[in-house]
């Protein structure tokens, strides 16, 4: 047996656990439905809460259909924020009586990871900035799906879904391909030369 099998083995062994490590257990998908979900702004570089959490009402309300997640959020005292926008682009106004406007926008991929919101907010005769605070959602309770009621409504129960490669990172594959590629040219250069 080659005595470069282990090494070899021990490589691949370190690739294979260091591309699994960042992703950890991954999310499933939120099942179809409306949902009421507990936000928080925190500042855009730290755990602390946002000053801009103050201008939005809890809870937001999260709407799944074929999977296109939309997160409707009441602002108040609108007259002061001139302007929000997710990473999907500018919110939709929903409505707007002058004092709350409720917004709605369309946010893409893992809902547990924060949404970066930008905003100019002007305070008359006090503050005015554009900053980018982090919406914290929790969606803990929702994660897999949920029974579904007659309304639409998610309904008290949840349906454990059965495993599947959905959520099969791509970037993982192509890892395990560059580890192998790469263990196999260390392995070369280790090897001793033979001659026949």
């Amino acid at each position: 047996m080659n005595k470069r099998f282990p090494l070899f083995m021990l490589i691949t062994a370190m690739i294979l656990s260091l591309a699994v490590w960042p992703n950890g257990v991954a999310s499933a998908a939120i099942a179809d439905g409306t949902y009421k979900v507990n936000y928080e702004m925190k500042e855009a570089n730290s755990n602390n809460t946002s000053i801009a959490d103050g201008y939005f009402a809890k809870p937001a309300t999260l709407t799944v259909k074929n999977g296109v997640q939309h997160i409707q959020l009441t602002v108040t005292s609108a007259e002061m924020i001139k302007s929000l926008s997710a990473p999907s682009g500018p919110v939709s106004v929903v409505s707007d009586n002058g004092d709350t406007r409720t917004v709605k926008f369309q946010v893409d991929g893992d809902l547990s990871q924060p949404v970066n919101m930008k905003m100019h907010i002007v305070v008359p005769d006090l503050y005015d900035t554009t900053h980018t605070a982090r919406a914290i959602f929790d969606v803990s309770g929702l994660k897999g799906a949920a029974a579904t009621g007659k309304s639409g409504e998610a309904g008290d129960k949840a349906v454990d879904n059965p495993p599947t490669g959905d959520n099969s990172s791509i970037a993982l594959y192509v890892m395990l391909l560059v580890g192998a590629v790469a263990g196999m040219i260390v392995i070369r250069k280790l090897r001793p030369a033979h001659n026949e």
